[in-house]
């Protein structure tokens, strides 16, 4: 497994590829030419398999996050949206034009003005341009005011997202580096524990060291084996998620330019707690964005009590040029000038309009809601700025903790391979401190990568 060698072959009996190897040779000229184009073909179809690989870092991923987020274009469209609504909400304030032409024509019965009946035959053509306005002024002037606060809400949700896409990017790129240390430190301890087979293979087949030990070993290497396959899984998921954050094809083997993890100091714990929800509850987006929607839920609450008071509106101008004449004439006979003009206020009573309490009333529900939903998103930020703080300065004792075991797990195995070197100590012995040492390193490089993504995590909640 993994080009390990195998202690159940030793002592002298070949293996089957040593057989194959052997066999193949006494075959003739043309074998090892079809060896060749076997090895050829199969080389190929082992690299077709492969994904591509990449390597990225951290100020890469962050700068991706920004530009290639899907969810950060999705944000930036519904500005422009509430931008266009906005823009069509100021246009109700003007009047449109109508360009007319219409070619009537009207044969047999007809009512006059009067009352009587009359046979009639006559047809007319009229051209011209009509202008007309009609302005509810109390809802235009109250939809403009709606479509300036959203505006201001999504520009505050852009900005909203693309803090949150930068933190889960960073996120996304230390469970990536987590995961690439632990393959490092796995890959570390399969050599180890495939060196201790080895050796031990080599007593027993000597008669000097007891099978049972070799046994154990051998277990000791296969889980060694397996947390390797395990710890690769989990890069390439953590791959995969990461590159799905930055647009970047999934089948694309992301691996972090630096694998080596070191604790970061991009925030401090030390800062007061107090001092950390002030911050945040004057700079997160997310309250902008409340509050963008509190104004204009009030906003709508008002028009509902006070826009039906203002009068709607109306004037038409139309000018042009009208003829025509009983059915035997053109219709452009007597074509001349024709000029109409109105001009009207009028006010809604009922449902929309004036005594609408159904609609007052449900403004002013949804107003409180929007009321209730802002005090609980500042409780949701001040809790998040107490528990990322209070993690981050967990995890500042965490790491000083780790890295002391870490230290002392080395030193106990430094000093196991001094005695089984002379001899002192067995090789279980020797494979005990290596396991430890392997343990030690993973909790350690698992701690960093926490305290990392806490500190993140913390300047997220903040609003930095």
């Amino acid at each position: 497994m993994n080009g390990m060698p195998n202690s159940e072959n030793g002592g002298g009996v070949p293996s089957p590829r040593k057989k194959a190897a052997a066999s193949s040779s006494s075959r003739g000229v043309g074998a090892p030419r079809l060896q060749g184009v076997l090895f050829f073909i199969v080389a190929c179809l082992v690299r077709a398999a492969d994904p591509a690989t990449g390597t990225v870092d951290l100020p890469t991923t962050l700068r991706l996050a920004g530009a290639s987020n899907l969810d950060v274009a999705i944000a930036r469209e519904k500005v422009s949206e509430a931008r266009a609504a906005s823009d069509a909400a100021r246009a109700r304030y003007f009047p449109w034009i109508t360009p007319s032409i219409v070619v009537r024509r009207h044969d047999e019965n007809i009512q006059a003005v009067n009352g009587p009946i009359l046979d009639a035959d006559k047809q007319s053509l009229s051209a011209g341009i009509a202008l007309n306005a009609q302005i509810d002024l109390g809802e235009t002037y109250y939809q403009n005011l709606v479509a300036r606060q959203v505006v201001r809400g999504s520009e505050a949700a852009l900005a909203g997202r693309q803090r949150e896409i930068t933190y889960r990017a960073a996120s996304g790129y230390f469970d990536l580096t987590r995961a690439r240390a632990a393959v490092i430190a796995a890959e570390e301890a399969v050599r180890v524990a495939s060196r201790h087979a080895e050796q031990i293979a080599a007593t027993v087949d000597a008669g000097l060291t007891f099978k049972g030990e070799a046994t154990r070993v051998r277990a000791a290497r296969e889980r060694a084996e397996l947390a390797l396959v395990r710890a690769r899984t989990e890069q390439r998921v953590a791959a995969a998620r990461l590159a799905e954050l930055l647009r970047l094809d999934p089948a694309v083997d992301l691996a972090p330019a630096d694998s080596d993890l070191a604790p970061m100091s991009v925030t401090s714990a030390g800062d007061d707690l107090a001092a950390l929800v002030s911050r945040a509850l004057a700079r997160r987006p997310e309250l902008d964005e409340a509050a963008a929607r509190l104004a204009a839920a009030r906003t709508t609450r008002r028009a509902s009590a006070q826009g039906p008071l203002i009068p709607t509106l109306g004037a038409q101008v139309a000018i042009g040029g009208l003829g025509g004449g009983p059915g035997s004439t053109s219709i452009g006979h007597d074509f001349d000038l024709s000029s109409d003009y109105s001009f009207g206020v009028s006010w809604r009573v009922g449902p929309g309009g004036l005594f609408d309490k159904t609609r007052q009333r449900e403004t002013a529900a949804r107003e409180r809601q929007v009321e209730l939903e802002q005090e609980k998103l500042s409780y949701l930020i001040r809790r998040q700025v107490v528990e990322q703080h209070t993690r981050l300065r967990s995890l500042t004792t965490q790491v000083d903790l780790a890295r002391q075991a870490l230290e002392a797990a080395e030193q106990t195995a430094r000093l196991s391979r001094q005695r089984r070197e002379t001899g002192v100590s067995g090789v279980l012995e020797d494979l005990q401190a290596e396991e430890e040492l392997a343990r030690s390193r993973r909790d350690y490089l698992a701690t960093v990568a926490d305290f990392n993504q806490a500190q993140y995590a913390l300047k997220f909640a903040v609003g930095e």
